[in-house]
Parts: C-alpha cells; sequence; structure tokens
C-alpha cells in the first residue's frame, strides 16, 4: 500500500471521468508520504469517492436521462443514495491506465 502508485511517481493525480464513473476522482499524496501518490492513496480517494452521497446535480445528470432513473432510483437518491449505486454491476476493479488526455490523467476501469 506504501508503493509509488505510478512510475515515474508523482504527487497528484486525477482519474478522468469515463463511461465506469461520471466524475473525475483526484488523488493526492498523503502526510505518510508527501512527496509520491501511493497504492493506498489511489484505493483510499476511489473508495471515497464512490461513497460520496450523490449530490442532486449529479442525480440530474447522470440518473434521470438513464434508465436509472425509474421512480425506484428517484425516490432511493433522497434516502441516501452513494455514488456506488450508480455504477449497478460494475463495481470490480480492473485498473488503471494512462489517459491519452495528459501524464496526470488516468482511466478507471470496472467490470
Amino acid at each position: 500500500m506504501l508503493e509509488a502508485a505510478t512510475r515515474p511517481t508523482m504527487r497528484s493525480m486525477t482519474i478522468a471521468a469515463s463511461d465506469a464513473i461520471p466524475w473525475p476522482i483526484i488523488v493526492h499524496a498523503s502526510s505518510v508520504n508527501p512527496s509520491v501518490v501511493t497504492v493506498g492513496d489511489v484505493l483510499t480517494a476511489v473508495h471515497n469517492a464512490l461513497h460520496t452521497l450523490v449530490t442532486e446535480r449529479e442525480y440530474q445528470l447522470v440518473l434521470l436521462p438513464n434508465i436509472l432513473g425509474t421512480r425506484v432510483m428517484r425516490n432511493h437518491y433522497w434516502n441516501g443514495m452513494r455514488r456506488l449505486d450508480i455504477l449497478d454491476n460494475r463495481h470490480w476493479w480492473a485498473g488503471l491506465s494512462k489517459s491519452q488526455e495528459g501524464p496526470e490523467i488516468w482511466n478507471l476501469h470496472l467490470q
């Protein structure tokens, strides 16, 4: 968990919004090793982002236009829907890959 998440190492990275996740996740080096983003930093940031409550804006942009925007899901939002709930059955970690958008931008792959 304390190993560098990337080579070359970096102090911060962005996991880009994609089909897997509709919002970016910013990862910063933690106080454990403030000069390097570690594997633990990435896992913690992704976990925290996915367990964040869905905002009304996210709900309107992601769920309403989608098939998930059913009455059941609309009611669930008001009862504390988390971003993880948006992923439906795609919640298995399949890795990260470098993005074409820049050296500090990465793509999250879920299955």
